[in-house]
């Protein structure tokens, strides 16, 4: 379809005004009578202005200050993409898509732009349907106190049961924080480890059951699974909290990290949890029981 330009429309009009008769311009121009009357209908009303080519589609949302203050405070203090910020705003009553939001953290350098989209995953989440069904532990070093992290996340709720900082990554560290977890959320069916030498003898000849971890589970009746060789996607909740407790906690918001396990549990949204927090989920399905 032919279309008109503004040095185009801008010609038309300059024409009509020159006593060029319409017949002769739509000829011109490859375009018809009407048209021509369009053009001629639009100069008189707005203008040269009203020639300008104008963008098609919905237009541009103005956010409102207030939001664009809270989209940058969220981003700087916590860290938080554009989704989870969507939903935060959400409960404060602003309706705005993390598309727009996505463009205010560009706009302010908050964010680098994904030019290659991410590529399909050829594994699927694993969920058990309880709390307590499964702990994931792992140890992490922790580069703001220079020591050892330990955690233990619950699988279903992403509650993080209890987290500690030591100097040193040991089985008898782990399983004192194992103690601590099972005396505020009650004792896990089972736990999932990778094979570090806290939980897993490496050695050909070692009996896994003789281990000072494999003997505490066995003494509590819980049964201890390994992730899979070369797939820390098995053991992936322990991993992406580790990953998120190092990304925001570096916001400088949180003076320790047990004040940021706190605000994990009970303050941030997750979005696999239909953006609730863990607290919140294993709240409602304890009660459920």
């Amino acid at each position: 379809m032919y279309k008109l330009n503004f040095k185009k429309r801008v010609w038309i009009v300059k024409q009509i005004l020159m006593g060029v008769p319409q017949t002769k311009i739509a000829l011109a121009q490859n375009i018809s009578d009407r048209t021509v009357r369009s053009v001629i209908e639009i100069y008189k009303e707005y203008g040269w202005d009203g020639l300008k080519d104008h963008k098609t589609g919905r237009s541009e949302t103005v956010l409102n200050q207030t939001a664009v203050i809270i989209i940058l405070d969220l981003r700087k203090r916590f860290g938080y993409g554009a989704c989870h910020i969507e939903q935060i705003l959400k409960q404060k009553g602003f309706k705005i898509s993390h598309r727009q939001i996505e463009k205010v953290l560009l706009e302010n350098n908050l964010v680098v732009p994904n030019i290659k989209k991410q590529k399909p995953r050829k594994w699927v989440r694993y969920e058990l349907p309880n709390p307590n069904d499964l702990w994931h532990t792992d140890w992490s070093y922790d580069p703001f106190s220079g020591k050892q992290l330990a955690m233990f996340i619950d699988d279903r709720t992403r509650l993080v049961t209890c987290a500690g900082v030591f100097d040193r990554a040991t089985a008898e560290n782990t399983i004192a924080l194992l103690y601590e977890g099972i005396a505020e959320y009650g004792k896990p069916k089972a736990i999932m480890t990778d094979h570090g030498t806290q939980y897993y003898a490496n050695h050909p000849n070692a009996g896994q059951q003789n281990t000072l971890f494999g003997n505490t589970l066995n003494i509590l009746e819980i049964k201890h699974y390994l992730a899979r060789v070369n797939r820390p996607q098995t053991n992936g909740k322990a991993e992406r909290f580790f990953l998120t407790y190092k990304t925001e906690f570096a916001t400088g918001s949180f003076t320790t990290m047990k004040d940021y396990v706190q605000h994990y549990n009970e303050k941030r949204l997750h979005m696999s949890l239909n953006y609730q927090t863990p607290k919140e989920v294993w709240d409602e399905l304890k009660n459920r029981k």
